[in-house]
């Protein structure tokens, strides 16, 4: 396994990211929030730039962490609202998400990176839906991403599901049915075990709330095309309950999961740690330290 860290995580200026990435040995970085956009909106001048200090600082580029599907309705009637105005998205139909996608098989193309972040579709703010992850929308999600798929076959691109909690499918397992049902080798799971240790269970089908987080990944081992790491404290006393903390500082046994997907899992561990400045440097620290056990 290696190690990578998503540039704004650490900070916005992209430079000012990769000299502390290079200073602490990290040699993969992922990329989102780039120029104030997000990765797959940038111009074909901004990521000539963006290649210039890739290859300066010597990275390589592990995921286009792109926010394809993710501000989408999966049905007409749903509407749909970013959560947090500091996480850069796009928007619009799903024809104009496919037409983003194509711009960021390019852009991975370009910066020689095999992977594109897609999500599993933005839940909606205006219904009132008892649960997610119903048939129907596994079904709906399945037939939308067969059709990016072909897209980013075409670029020779892996497209990487991610389990999001504020998406139709917020747990691993979930994501699971759609990689299943596409079965496509150009679709492969991005496996958060953070947001499916959230994942809110209200809302969550019964018969995916029967594993923990290391059960879950003996079920979607095989499927696993990347990975994000970030952790969470749960205070039910609290009106919003989970609390980001540093990698090793939460409830999520990093050390012992890891210590199991090592034997299995040879591709890239990338930070996602939404804390501050002090508590991502030290979480980059703590990934390379349990890393090398």
């Amino acid at each position: 396994m290696y190690t990578a860290i998503i540039s704004d995580q650490i900070q916005s200026d992209l430079e000012a990211s990769f000299k502390v990435m290079k200073e602490l040995g990290y040699k993969h970085v992922e990329l989102h929030n780039v120029f104030g956009k997000s990765i797959e909106a940038c111009s074909e001048d901004e990521v000539k730039e963006i290649k210039t200090l890739v290859e300066k600082y010597e990275l390589k580029v592990a995921n286009l962490a792109s926010t394809v599907f993710f501000l989408c309705p999966l049905y007409p009637e749903y509407k749909v609202s970013l959560f947090n105005p500091e996480f850069y998205t796009i928007e619009g139909d799903i024809e104009t998400h496919l037409q983003y996608l194509e711009n960021a098989c390019k852009i991975a193309n370009e910066l020689d990176c095999k992977n594109v972040r897609v999500f599993p579709f933005r839940f909606p703010d205006n219904e009132d839906i008892v649960v997610v992850g119903s048939d129907k929308d596994i079904e709906n999600i399945s037939i939308h991403l067969s059709k990016a798929v072909k897209i980013a076959e075409e670029y020779g691109i892996t497209l990487v599901l991610e389990n999001c909690p504020y998406s139709h499918l917020p747990k691993g397992e979930m994501t699971l049915e759609v990689i299943k049902r596409v079965n496509h080798p150009n679709l492969k799971l991005l496996w958060d075990p953070a947001n499916s240790y959230r994942a809110e269970k209200h809302k969550v089908p019964k018969k995916y709330l029967e594993l923990d987080l290391m059960s879950e990944y003996e079920l979607i081992k095989d499927y696993i095309g990347h990975v994000h790491l970030k952790n969470y404290t749960y205070d039910s006393s609290l009106e919003k309950p989970f609390l980001h903390k540093s990698l090793l500082e939460g409830d999520i046994d990093y050390p012992e999961l890891l210590k199991e997907m090592n034997s299995q899992y040879q591709g890239c561990l990338s930070l996602e740690p939404e804390v501050g400045y002090e508590d991502t440097i030290t979480s980059m620290k703590e990934l390379t330290s349990i890393n090398n056990r």
